[in-house]
Formats: C-alpha cells, sequence, structure tokens
C-alpha cells in the first residue's frame, strides 16, 4: 500500500501527539551512568576517550547526538532537559514513521491503531522521557528501513542518496551501521553493478561527515577508532554485564519486549508461528518476499543482544517498530475485520498507557520517573547538609550520578556484584556513605541508616584508618 497525503497529515498529527504527551513526564534529573558523560561533552566539550575522566562520552560518542543536545542546550536547557528534548523529539518521530511503515502493510485503521500502540508502549514512553540516545534506534532504523524498501528496484541516483543518507545517520547511532548492513545490501542486490559501487562511495561519504569530527575532536583517527574498537569488543570500562549469559541476555531481550508491546506480543507470536508453519507447509501466499525485508532487519540485530551483548531495555528500540510493521503486516493478511482488531490493538494501547501513567513498576511507569528524581534530590540535599566535607561517598551503578549533582565530595566506585577488588587508603577518621546498597565495601560496618519520607536510604559507616578494601575497578576520584 502506498501512503498519500492523508497519510502524511495523519503522521504529522501522531507525531505532535506523541511529544504533548512526553512533556508532562520528562525526568529532570540526569539518568544514568551514560546520562552524565553525555551532560559532560554538553558543558566541557565532545571528547571519546576509554578512560573515565576522559568520556565525554564513551566511545563511539554518537557526535550528531550530542550536537542535536547541544542546539537544544542554546535555547536556555540545562544539559538534562536538553538531552530529554531530544528523546521528546525522537520519540515523537518514531510514532510517525511507525504508522507510515506499518501503512505499507495495512489498511489505515490498522496502521494507527499500531503506531498508537507503539506510542503508548512502557518501554518507549520510558525511553522517550529520559536522557539517553536509546529511542533515537527507533526513528532512525525505521527511516531507514523505509528508504532501503523504497529505493530497492529504484534508480542509481536514489540508491546513492540513501547510501549516503545510511552513512550519515551512523553519527547518531553507530551500532545502526552493523545492525541494517544487510539491509542495505538487500537494497542493492537487484542493481546494476555501477550502482553498486557508488552506492558504496555514498555510504562512506555519509560516514566522514561524522568520522572526520568525531576523530578531530578525540586525538585524531587512530585514537578514535582504536578507543571504538575496544568499546565495541568490551575491552575498556567497567560495565558490570561485559560477562553476562547469554540465558540472563535472553530474559532482558524478553522482558523489553513484552514492555514494548504487551498483550501484541502474543500476538506477534502466534501469528509468527502460523506462518512458519504456512511456509514450511509449502503454503506460498503472494507477499512473502516481504519475509526477508523482515528477517534482514529483525534478526541481525535480535542475535546480536542474544548471543553478544544488550546493555539494558532500550536496545530493543532498533528492532521494536520492526516488530510492529510485521505484525501489520501478519494482521493484514489473517484477520478478516481490520476494523475489530484495530480497536483490540487500541485496547491493548489503552492497557500500556495505564500501566505506564497509574503502573508502579520499577523501571517502565512514570512513578519510576518521579522517584529516581525525588530520590537523586533528597540523597543530594542530605549530603550536602549533614556529611562531614571530608566524607566519601560511595556509590555503584550510580556513581557518576552522584558525582555530577555533588561536584565538591570524593564520591569513588564500589559494586559489590564485581569480582575485583581494589584498596582505598584512609589517612584518619573518615565517614563512608554508601549511596546504594550494592556499593558497601568489602569490610566494613554500617554504623547508622538515615531513611527519607520515599522509603530510600543511606547507610553510614566510620574508619579510623588504614586500608578500605571496595568492589570494582578503581575509577579515582570524579570531582570535576
Amino acid at each position: 500500500m502506498i501512503p498519500n497525503r492523508q497519510d502524511g497529515y495523519i503522521a504529522l498529527l501522531l507525531g505532535a501527539v506523541t511529544a504533548l504527551s512526553r512533556l508532562p513526564f520528562m525526568a529532570g534529573r540526569l539518568w544514568e551512568w551514560d546520562s552524565v558523560l553525555y551532560a559532560r561533552a554538553l558543558e566541557q566539550g565532545f571528547h571519546v576517550d576509554e578512560v573515565l575522566p576522559g568520556m565525554r562520552p564513551h566511545p563511539p560518542g554518537y557526535i550528531f547526538y550530542v550536537a542535536a543536545a547541544g542546539l537544544a542546550k542554546l535555547l536556555g536547557l540545562d544539559s538534562d532537559h536538553a538531552l530529554v528534548a531530544v528523546s521528546v523529539i525522537a520519540s515523537a518521530a518514531a510514532a510517525a514513521l511507525c504508522y507510515l511503515l506499518c501503512r505499507r502493510f495495512a489498511g489505515r485503521a490498522l496502521s494507527l491503531a499500531l503506531a498508537i500502540a507503539f506510542a503508548a508502549a512502557p518501554l518507549v514512553w520510558v525511553h522517550g522521557e529520559v536522557a539517553m540516545p536509546y529511542i533515537l534506534l527507533a526513528p532512525i532504523s525505521t527511516a531507514l528501513a523505509l528508504m532501503f524498501r523504497d529505493a530497492r528496484r529504484a534508480g542509481t541516483r536514489r540508491v546513492l542518496l540513501v547510501s549516503f543518507a545510511f552513512g550519515a545517520l551512523g553519527g547518531f547511532r553507530q551500532d545502526l551501521l552493523l545492525f541494517l548492513f544487510p539491509l542495505w545490501l538487500w537494497m542493492l542486490w537487484p542493481a546494476a553493478a555501477t550502482a553498486r559501487v557508488r552506492a558504496a562511495i555514498g555510504f562512506v561519504a555519509g560516514c566522514t561527515l561524522w568520522l572526520v569530527p568525531s576523530a578531530l575532536l578525540s586525538d585524531g583517527l587512530v585514537a578514535y577508532v582504536t578507543r571504538s574498537v575496544r568499546q565495541l569488543t568490551g575491552v575498556s570500562g567497567v560495565s558490570a554485564n561485559a560477562d553476562r549469559s547469554i540465558p540472563l541476555n535472553a530474559v532482558l531481550v524478553g522482558d523489553s519486549l513484552f514492555w514494548a508491546g504487551l498483550l501484541l506480543t502474543v500476538a506477534l507470536l502466534v501469528l509468527g508461528l502460523s506462518r512458519a508453519l504456512a511456509s514450511i507447509r509449502g503454503q506460498r501466499l503472494p507477499d512473502d518476499a516481504e519475509a526477508g525485508f523482515f528477517a534482514l532487519w529483525l534478526l541481525p540485530a535480535l542475535f546480536f543482544y542474544l548471543f553478544v551483548h544488550i546493555g539494558e531495555w532500550g536496545f530493543v528500540l532498533s528492532i521494536v517498530p520492526g516488530i510492529y510493521a510485521l505484525l501489520a503486516w501478519l494482521l493484514a493478511r489473517f484477520a478478516v475485520n481490520q476494523r475489530a482488531v484495530a480497536a483490540a490493538v487500541l485496547a491493548n494501547a489503552v492497557l500500556a498507557a495505564a500501566l505506564f501513567l497509574a503502573g508502579d513498576h520499577p523501571v517502565f511507569s512514570r512513578a519510576s520517573l518521579v522517584a529516581h528524581d525525588r530520590v537523586t534530590d533528597e540523597k543530594t540535599a542530605w549530603i550536602r547538609d549533614h556529611a562531614p566535607r571530608d566524607s566519601i561517598v560511595l556509590a555503584a551503578a550510580e556513581v557518576l550520578v552522584a558525582s555530577y549533582y555533588l561536584p565538591d565530595r570524593v564520591v569513588r566506585y564500589s559494586n559489590d556484584a564485581a569480582a575485583a577488588t581494589y584498596d582505598l587508603a584512609i589517612d584518619g577518621p573518615t565517614t563512608l556513605v554508601i549511596y546504594e546498597p550494592a556499593a558497601r565495601p568489602a569490610t566494613v560496618r554500617i554504623s547508622e541508616t538515615v531513611e527519607f519520607t520515599s522509603g530510600t536510604t543511606l547507610d553510614l559507616a566510620t574508619v579510623s584508618s588504614g586500608t578500605l578494601r571496595l568492589h570494582g575497578t578503581d575509577i579515582g576520584d570524579t570531582r570535576r
């Protein structure tokens, strides 16, 4: 199906409504470790490094993402809200593009219902409210998939422009170059040899738009590429999930996809298996060629997340719009009454919105956003007002968040999930503030616990002198 001008207006309206739905719930504090690294890039200048003090942010840097937030910062926003503004706009673009993509496979009512369900999904909603770049995976992957599909068997000029765009958009998320590379080759497969050569040149030219400035701002091309490769292979950093097993990856992927679709996830599994069984039995349908499009889009990233690495829930946003489009394709073929199916999809969207707005899930709810900001403020205020100036704050996953909001305090990394340990010399009587439970050191007794109205606590301990053994890797004093 070919979208028309009316579909364009619907997509714009859907994007606007999605953006407006995000505005009341935007996180007011930096969300996690990486958020601080992006804030550093905005405040101190872009510089990719593999050593934590020089990470502004970590490799490969996503320079276009930082630049987009920089534009928002020019409007007077602080670093957190500048980064969140990018997330809001990206979620709006993702909803609009999801509708246009679904419209390629299904009628208007079903496509709109699926796009609304996508925008209302708790996974999508949460990542549209925080200072993290994962939501960018959704609109960029969708836009590129649309361009690849429409440019297949098109003229050389169009293939060249799409290939250039593919390379250039990698400046927002370089991992999409890896995941969508097979789909790009699929686009080029029917093209003539000369068109393929020109497309390759266009792709490289697009990559230079982000590669050159990233390298120039990060100690040169060799240093930048080396650091990015090491990040990809997991050599650098203190990632707590570097050794995560495949079963745990599968649990995280499954949990993420559930919160991206809820009951639609079940429908997808049932319909997908039915279609697969039909193919095995030799029941060919006229549009079976579309299966290759979806396989080349969804499977590379899915296999990477399962068997190599998935850092957190938001990674799957690279494939979630494709899953909704796949569902549109399947529902359009299996459903007798598309309007009735659209009504059921909208009911799922209402459920998803209710879970986000009124639920209490520790991640996928409005309550989690509110709690994160409140707890960050409560901890910061108590430490500033009550902890001695020479105290040491110990934090694990939130070590950079703690250091960002306590720039004048000594904040050290300690994570009891890490196998390694390191020693910290203590010169005299010192108060330890345990910022989060996982940061408790190896050998110390908690002497006092401070509890806030939210139920959050800070544990305190006193060390007279000597050597304090901490879990993890020594990343140094995080004061700026």
